[in-house]
């Protein structure tokens, strides 16, 4: 022992003897060796821990029962403290070991192993587990000393080499940690291989976390691991797994080597071929945080599931997706959430274009915050459902992400019955790519689900987001309607809905769309203010009604459309409608459509409101000539004389239209077209205009002007008669009734002394006003 006097010089004779055992082989060290080769952790665990407990861990206060005491130089008497050296050794020499020494620590050197471990003469029950327990042949039980809470899976006999299965040792660490009460599995730097297979699996205990090294870390399923339903999981689920965190390593399942595996959907008897990576069907407080799962392959790669779990937390995560063996179109999400409390943050999801990855993140019931994530070539970046259980818990937001080359950016469902409530989606940015994975359906924002998700949408708000398809100017028979911006088109009730300040372009059919197909369900409170809708209905889907900047349907009962901007850019024209609320559609009530700013490159966007809708006043139009000699009128409109020619008291002061209609001539305008089409190929279009009212001479066929691309003019109706050559096209006339007069007539003011023939002309100017005011013919 190195035992120095108060006075600090150190005792000869005791220095001797240290000198010489410090001048042995190598298999033993003094005490103060020991110390400087524990560290500093290990120095205090030696000089404020202790050994003895059934798991090898059990610390204990200082004291004489475990260290013994000191003499009145402050020398150890007994106990660990009064060890007089460290003996090193290997695990195989001191399970040999028949003859233990109890003054002796003995570090164990293999490596990854390496501790120190004290003799427990109390314990004759214990297991050896080669990570906190080695069992000599004589019967002894050694105890590893342990400086912090933390329990590598290598001491259990972990190789980490990438060929040697490490399942067992995993467990063990995992095991050992939950016996203790908890801490940390912990993995140094290697490849873990391990061996799920069909049920069986690596269970997790509560209050033990597995911690890597970071991207050296690697867990990794062994070749040809076949079928199993999870790598991690919990033992019982009728008891919730708690506070568990895993994070700083990598996970590789290793679909391109497990040719043996079928994920198959259609598998009905057992649930073992899902190939989750961690599954909970009961959970309380689990972190999953900088984690790489890469690659990935499974149906889902985190579930956490149950309606009654609590607090789930992914963050700074990468999830790379890769198929598996299996059948072709089996369906997927990363990251699955059911439960109460669920935050998804900061991750990374990418696929390459073929790999069919469906879903990047799933999450249903409610407190749910999705924010600030990346996918890339998945599918779907969110789906939002309602949980199964008819809760108050619904409040989900969906903010700051970036969705690239998907099909579907944000999914509403309800579940069944039950309502999807007090949804946020803002500030994410969208872009679809659907011409890569060429599906029957495209959305930015939308509503999903069968026919049995009949709940009804509640207090959505859809506000600042960017959404951008790529054109799709092509048909092709396996796409319609169905791709659209925003929109709740099922035949669901819709409440409480504010769809504000989005932008949205190349919207292949309709920008923002509410009401389904089938007019069925009930829309109330719909607020679609100040978005910004570009080149919208682009896509030559023959369901041209849906070809919409916005449109309406089903019966709407108080909504509000204004401040929006819908505009075609295409040098010809390629949308029809800008806004789209036709009584043909479904019933309005309290309805206003106002404030609204339409443009296109070359003209059109058809404005299509029912009557029955409060729309912008009519404007007071101004004409200088009395009737108006050019220019397209709408019936109700007022139209102003301008002009300086007057005739004092006859000359109209203005003029109401009674019949809508276009003022003016066409020189040489001809067109052909078929009969049942709506269009016209015109040999001139310098003359026109969308909205002017023309008639094809051909059948005397009266239409209006919706859209001109180059010499196609779209007109509002189909053609009743065949137009085979060209026939000549002039406008439609209004109808004006004129109203006021400019002036007076002069008249005689005193007509005593006039002659007759001044009386004749005084009463002649009487009878023609009374004419011009209708009194007398």
């Amino acid at each position: 022992m190195d035992v120095r006097h108060r006075s600090g010089k150190t005792d000869a004779a005791a220095e001797e003897p240290r000198r010489k055992e410090e001048k042995t082989d190598g298999t033993s060290i003094s005490r103060r060796k020991l110390l400087v080769s524990a560290g500093m952790a290990g120095a205090a665990a030696l000089l404020s821990g202790a050994v003895g407990g059934a798991n090898g861990l059990v610390r204990q206060p200082v004291g004489s029962s475990v260290y013994g005491g000191v003499d009145g130089e402050g020398a150890a008497t007994d106990g660990l403290a009064a060890a007089d050296c460290v003996v090193a050794v290997t695990v195989a020499e001191l399970r040999a070991m028949t003859a233990p020494g109890l003054d002796t620590v003995y570090l164990i050197t293999d490596k990854g192993q390496e501790g120190h471990f004290a003799y427990d003469p109390n314990d004759t029950t214990s297991a050896d587990n080669t990570g906190t327990v080695l069992l000599t042949a004589s019967g002894a039980r050694f105890k590893r000393m342990l400086e912090s809470p933390y329990w590598s899976v290598k001491w259990f006999g972990a190789k980490g080499d990438g060929s040697t299965d490490d399942t067992a040792a995993i467990q063990k660490a995992i095991d050992t940690a939950s016996a203790f009460g908890g801490g940390t599995a912990f993995f140094p730097e290697g490849t873990y291989i391990v061996a799920p297979s069909g049920g069986f699996k690596i269970n997790l205990r509560s209050n033990v976390d597995l911690l890597g090294e970071g991207a050296g870390t690697i867990i990794k399923v062994k070749n040809n691991a076949g079928d199993y339903g999870m790598i991690f999981g919990s033992s019982n689920s009728g008891v919730p797994l708690q506070n568990v965190r895993i994070s700083n390593l990598r996970i590789d399942q290793n679909p391109q080597n497990n040719l043996t595996c079928n994920i198959d959907p259609n598998r009905t008897n057992d649930s073992n071929y899902w190939q989750f990576v961690v599954a909970l069907y009961n959970y309380e407080n689990i972190v999953i945080d900088n984690v790489a799962f890469d690659p990935t392959c499974g149906v889902n790669t985190i579930t956490l599931n149950n309606e009654q779990g609590k607090k789930a937390t992914i963050t700074n995560c990468r999830f790379h997706f890769v198929k598996a063996n299996g059948h072709p179109e089996y369906d997927n999400s990363a990251v699955y959430l059911n439960g109460q409390n669920h935050t998804v943050s900061n991750c990374l999801f990418y696929a390459a274009p073929g790999q069919k990855a469906r879903g990047a993140i799933e999450t249903h019931g409610g407190q749910s915050v999705v924010s600030n994530n990346v996918s890339d070539g998945y599918y779907t970046g969110v789906n939002v459902q309602a949980n199964g259980a008819s809760t108050a818990h619904a409040d989900i937001t969906v903010t700051g992400n970036t969705f690239s080359n998907a099909n579907q950016g944000i999914q509403l469902w309800p579940m069944n019955a039950n309502p999807l409530k007090n949804v946020t989606i803002s500030g994410n940015t969208i872009h679809l790519a659907n011409t890569v994975h060429l599906r029957n359906t495209t959305t930015g924002i939308s509503s999903a689900g069968g026919p049995a998700e009949t709940g009804a949408f509640e207090n959505i708000t859809i506000t600042g987001n960017t959404i951008v398809f790529q054109e799709e100017l092509a048909y092709r028979s396996s796409l319609n309607e169905s791709a659209y911006g925003i929109g709740l088109v099922k035949e669901n009730d819709v409440t409480n809905v504010v769809i504000s300040g989005n932008m949205i372009r190349n919207a292949p059919v309709s920008g923002i769309r509410i009401g389904s197909n089938s007019k069925a369900g009930a829309s109330r409170n719909i607020q679609i203010t100040g978005n910004a809708i570009i080149n919208a209905g682009h896509y030559p889907s023959p369901s041209e009604l849906y070809r919409c900047g916005i449109l309406l349907r089903s019966t709407v009962s108080g909504a509000v459309v204004s401040g929006n901007f819908v505009s075609d850019t295409f040098d010809n024209a390629q949308g029809l409608f800008s806004i789209r609320v036709n009584d043909f559609d479904g019933t309005f009530i309290n309805v206003s459509v106002t404030n609204n700013f339409i443009a296109a490159k070359q003209g059109g966007l058809w404005f299509s409101v029912s009557p029955s809708v409060t729309t912008d006043p009519p404007p007071v139009k101004a004409s200088a000539t009395s009737p108006p000699a050019s220019g397209t009128y709408i019936q109700g409109e007022i139209v102003m004389y301008t002009g300086l020619s007057v005739t004092s008291g006859q000359s109209p002061a203005g003029f109401k239209v009674t019949a809508t209609g276009t003022a003016g001539t066409l020189v040489g305008v001809t067109a052909t077209g078929s009969i049942q089409t709506p269009t016209i190929t015109v040999n001139d279009s310098s003359q026109l205009k969308p909205e002017q009212w023309i008639r094809i001479q051909t059948g005397n066929q009266l239409r209006r002007i919706v859209r001109i691309s180059g010499n196609q003019v779209r007109l509002n109706a189909n053609l009743t008669v065949d137009v085979p050559t060209a026939s000549p096209v002039s406008f439609a006339a209004p109808t004006f009734v004129p109203f006021g007069t400019v002036g007076k007539l002069p008249g005689i003011a005193n007509t005593s002394g006039s002659t007759l023939g001044q009386l004749e002309n005084e009463v002649n100017l009487m009878k023609q006003l009374m004419r011009d005011y209708g009194i007398m013919t």
